[in-house]
């Protein structure tokens, strides 16, 4: 029997349906899944999900995983050079804030994973774990015992299957395939050697020892193709029969009698079901569908939640605040010859990057651009060519703070987003400096075989005012939202440094927006460690 026919088989079998091909996807019947009480109950097939659905089902106990979005079998999201024909489509949230009062009120586009692995299949595939001092300040600063480094490097190292093998910082035999070698595209070559001859010291793994200076990045792939959570963790895990998996499934809210979590209810097909948890409810749903789960459940800003009509469960003003997200900003340049094309699929256009500090006085890097062999324009700008390539200017240590809120109880209302981007200077300033930077790289001699004129911001833009306003008027998303359900011990934590909700037992949140501070690198590698020491912590928890 093939390989392939085993798993349909056990699939059916287990009361899931599997769709063939060589990507999958799964659903089961709602009377399947609301005929019995599950142990755990997970919210979001997301990165973190996919990772608990696994981890949480291996030791017998029943699972249910219930993803908002359908099967991930579509060749865009397996194929990584194809990640921004993503955006847009049936596999992508689509969301937008509000207008941006601090960036000349221009609305940004954010788009967030809507299908098995969630933005695990739908992002840049880049393996980034930040930096060391990153979590040391949520351990010592924000109270998050636990936390430190030396704490949660032995969950990054559990997930990996690091391509050149293990040492004291990388793993081998987890899930999650990072690829570290593979031929770059030749303008992004020469853009490493810019930066090289600029002044940036080349660092061959800022997953290791220390993260400072130009890279290659580490790709989540396995043999030329996407290596998601749903890939890495949940296709294997589908396999038992103790874990139900329900797709394109829309959760309403978390059901709450007294103090305690009791279950989840959702929408598939136009009907609402219930589900009981009997151990616990784990939302996972990102940094935006988190904290609408959990205002919808009546957790939140009490006078917040009373406007729109939602029965209060529990007040908790931290819910949906500290939003915050990096920062890019395009410097782009037109090809001063037909640049080439790509020839290899199994790479994607931004697989450069750059770690900097604006003060070698600072434990950690602030700035972490980009470099692309593609222009990468802001959506509001004119694109006079696509024959160019782009270095991206970058903060990754945020300042500015907004909020997601509600506008009604209808779950399916657009949210009021405002992450007041480019609120505070520093996050102006910092966009400014990392633009200079862009350009003293650009004019390297590297790139004089490349490097045609530059058209944003353009040669005229020389200041440091018209580069704010610049920064300003293209500030983008760096799609590393986070926050809204901050762990720590103050009283605007949502979640304690067990990712239990303050208040509300049998209820925990893991994944991006327990971030008090987002570190300072690409967040899916650090999204994959929460959901696995949130794995182990509810394990330990259970064990009796």
């Amino acid at each position: 029997m093939s390989r392939r026919s085993f798993i349909g088989r056990t699939a059916v079998a287990s009361g899931v349906l599997s769709l063939g091909g060589g990507l999958w996807g799964a659903s089961v019947n709602p009377a399947d899944a609301t005929e019995k009480s599950y142990d755990y109950v997970i919210c979001g097939a997301g990165s973190a999900g996919c990772v608990l659905a696994n981890r949480l089902s291996a030791n017998g106990a029943s699972v249910l995983l219930i993803e908002a979005g359908g099967p991930d079998s579509s060749e865009m999201i397996s194929t990584p050079m194809r990640l921004i024909e993503l955006w847009g489509t049936e596999y992508d949230w689509g969301y937008g804030t509000v207008p941006q009062q601090h960036a000349h009120d221009r609305v940004l586009y954010w788009p967030r994973g809507k299908t098995l692995g969630g933005s695990s299949s739908l992002n840049g595939m880049i393996y980034v774990r930040g930096n060391a001092s990153d979590y040391d300040q949520w351990a010592n600063e924000f109270g998050c015992e636990g936390w430190d480094y030396a704490s949660v490097l032995p969950y990054f190292r559990k997930s990996e299957d690091f391509s050149r093998g293990e040492d004291e910082f990388h793993g081998v035999g987890g899930p999650l395939h990072v690829t570290a070698d593979y031929e770059p595209h030749p303008v992004t070559k020469a853009i490493v050697e810019a930066a090289i001859q600029a002044g940036h010291p080349y660092n061959d793994d800022t997953n290791g020892r220390a993260q400072d200076g130009v890279a290659y990045v580490d790709l989540n792939t396995r043999d030329g193709k996407r290596a998601s959570t749903a890939v890495a963790f949940l296709r294997p895990a589908m396999e038992r029969p103790n874990l139900t998996l329900v797709t394109n499934a829309r959760v309403h809210r978390v059901e709450i009698e007294g103090n305690r979590a009791t279950g989840v209810t959702y929408m598939q097909d136009g009907k609402l079901h219930t589900v009981a948890a009997a151990r616990e409810v784990v939302v996972s749903g990102g940094a935006v569908e988190s904290p609408r789960i959990l205002m919808l459940s009546g957790i939140g800003a009490k006078e917040e939640l009373e406007k729109i009509g939602v029965p209060v469960k529990l007040d908790l003003p931290g819910v949906g605040k500290n939003l915050h997200d990096h920062t890019l900003c395009p410097v782009i340049y037109e090809g001063a010859k037909e640049l080439p094309a790509p020839t290899d699929l199994t790479i994607t256009p931004l697989h450069a990057h750059l770690f900097a500090k604006s003060d070698p006085e600072l434990p950690g890097i602030d700035m972490q651009p980009l470099f692309f062999f593609v222009p990468y324009y802001a959506p509001e700008q004119e694109k006079p060519t696509m024959n160019g390539f782009s270095l991206m200017a970058s903060g990754v240590r945020p300042t500015s703070r907004g909020a997601i809120r509600l506008t009604s109880a209808d779950p399916d209302d657009v949210m009021q987003i405002d992450p007041q981007v480019l609120q505070t200077q520093y996050d102006v300033d910092i966009l400014v400096r990392s633009i200079k930077q862009m350009r003293e790289i650009a004019k390297q001699s590297a790139l004089d075989e490349w490097r045609g004129r530059e058209i944003y911001p353009g040669a005229e833009v020389q200041s440091d005012e018209q580069l704010a306003d610049y920064a300003r008027s293209a500030v983008m998303s760096y799609h590393h939202q986070n926050g809204t359900c901050k762990m720590g011990v103050d009283e605007a934590a949502v979640v304690d440094p067990k990712l239990r909700v303050r208040g509300i037992e049998g209820l925990r949140v893991a994944d991006a927006s327990i971030f008090p501070f987002v570190m300072a690198g690409n967040t899916n590698a650090p999204t994959i460690m929460v959901a696995e020491k949130a794995a182990d912590m509810i394990l330990t928890d259970h064990q009796a």
